[in-house]
């Protein structure tokens, strides 16, 4: 092991011990913040752990020993969800979704893709499935969604199964499950959960790599075009590429490294270009290319330097400044702009002092990191902007069954949504807490250290770029849940390291 390899990975361990000690304060400020079913649900799990440690062992054990039994409950609880939602849309997303369905104007969904060309991949991929089953793709996209989400699951269990032990496969399906797996977000259509599975598949192909001394051209074919579909739909998919380069890249193997790099790129670069092509020569959309019209990555850097890390409204408000007055209520009026871009990020900068910089990253972190429930937002239908209603909504309006898991688990200003919050922050201390066991101390692990500088590298992105919502996690979902179940694993029994 090269003596760069080590250094580097031991100072990445003091700042992610740092940066975990922060994200467990944060995660049981929280905690304790929430109504009296927090603490007392807190203090009930953390006396039956001093007092029935062993009847909690059995139990946990006999969990799983009936995994087959645990899906097929969270399989009913998302088809529960899916019929019971008032709500299957929301904000961007619903815009998208209705757009590919014909559901509003063609100039609208024209403009809204001429602003925000991130999302023509979600609008074709509807519009797509739009052609073959016309309107019930909005069904078919909730059952595409409950696949993705229950094979995301799959992917992650065999992850810990073939690369380290069957309790750290147990503890990836547990934390999984119940913080994914019994969510609410199975009727989000968004890039959130449709990329899931793709990250996933990345992570295990990485992992695989990483553990095997042969070079793996096959593979590395394969994660070329897992990574191409992946950053597609999220270009955050990069990122753990970044981290698996540069450990190869610290190991000092440069023949390996340079092979396992062109062998990627040359697999990524044709499908990701062929992809590219297809979405610039697309004939479904009218999309106006020009720059001043379209939110870049300087815009996303604009957006991240607002206090709160996301405040749109701030960050037009200061791209507004350097429109003319009588062209400012124009939607496309040019404030993209390269120069207004790069001026506003400038004057931003400038506006912040050290300490309130300081204070800014704080906030915008703590936000990031806080929500077990991650960071879900839905409401009623008429306090939505751009709503899309599901159409099961006129039939379950008025039934008890369907209310009650709407105000249990849909709506998060619910009368019973405190409850399922509770449950979500105590298993989200814990997951916490698993990942500040695995930074306890340094391990010159190829796979640990990868699985650490992957996600220090997605909290870099998120406080670079937009950040400051707890579902920008997802996207580094993979990584937190197999880093977690890691570290919980090694603080209970002895395990083999991945």
């Amino acid at each position: 092991m090269s003596s760069m390899y080590q250094l580097f990975f031991k100072c990445l361990q003091k700042i992610m011990w740092l940066l975990l000690l922060f994200w467990l304060a944060v995660v049981v400020k929280h905690l304790l913040a929430l109504p009296w079913i927090g603490i007392g649900l807190t203090v009930i799990i953390g006396l039956l752990y001093l007092v029935k440690k062993e009847l909690l062992g059995r139990a946990y054990a006999y969990a799983m020993c009936h995994k087959k039994v645990l899906l097929t409950l969270a399989l009913l609880f998302q088809i529960a969800v899916v019929l019971s939602a008032n709500l299957l849309v929301r904000r961007d997303a619903a815009v998208v979704i209705t757009g590919a369905l014909h559901l509003i104007e063609e100039q609208s969904i024209s403009n809204y893709l001429t602003r925000n060309p991130n999302n023509l991949a979600l609008f074709l991929y509807a519009r797509g499935l739009y052609h073959l089953f016309g309107q019930a793709t909005i069904w078919l996209l909730q059952v595409l969604g409950i696949l993705y989400m229950n094979g995301t699951a799959y992917i992650l269990y065999r992850v810990g199964r073939d690369f380290s032990s069957q309790r750290v496969a147990d503890m990836v399906f547990s934390l999984y499950l119940v913080l994914l797996g019994f969510s609410p977000y199975v009727i989000q259509t968004y890039t959130d959960i449709t990329s899931l599975p793709f990250l996933a598949a990345q992570l295990y192909l990485m992992v695989a790599l990483l553990k095997e001394e042969e070079k793996g051209t096959q593979r590395l074919c394969l994660l070329g075009l897992v990574t191409a579909l992946a950053s597609v739909l999220r270009p955050t998919a990069l990122v753990i590429v970044i981290a698996f380069g540069m450990v190869l890249f610290l190991k000092g193997n440069w023949q390996r490294f340079i092979h396992a790099m062109a062998v990627l790129g040359c697999s990524f670069g044709l499908i990701f270009g062929s992809l590219s092509y297809g979405m610039n020569q697309q004939k479904e959309v009218k999309i106006v290319h020009d720059e001043t019209l379209a939110k870049g990555l300087t815009t996303f850097i604009n957006l991240g330097l607002t206090y709160s890390g996301t405040d749109q409204e701030d960050m037009k408000k200061g791209l507004l400044q350097y429109i003319a007055p009588e062209r400012r209520s124009n939607y496309n009026n040019g404030m993209f702009a390269q120069a207004n871009e790069l001026k506003e990020i400038k004057r931003r900068l400038h506006a912040y002092t050290p300490i309130s910089f300081i204070g800014h990253l704080g906030y915008k972190l703590e936000n990031t990191l806080y929500d077990g429930a991650l960071n879900w937002l839905y409401t009623k239908p008429e306090d939505e902007k751009t709503p899309l209603i599901s159409p099961l909504y006129i039939y379950t309006k008025d039934n008890a069954v369907a209310e009650v898991i709407r105000q249990s688990v849909i709506e998060y200003d619910g009368k019973y949504y405190a409850a399922y919050k509770a449950i979500k922050q105590v298993v989200w201390v814990v997951t916490v807490i698993g990942l500040f066991g695995v930074v306890w101390r340094y391990r010159s692990d190829d796979a640990m250290n990868f699985l650490s500088l992957s996600l220090f590298g997605g909290m870099l992105f998120l406080m670079i770029f937009e950040g400051g919502k707890t579902r920008y996690l997802l996207q580094f979902f993979p990584q937190i849940v197999l880093l977690s179940s890691l570290g919980l694993t090694r603080m209970f029994q002895k395990e083999r390291k991945i």
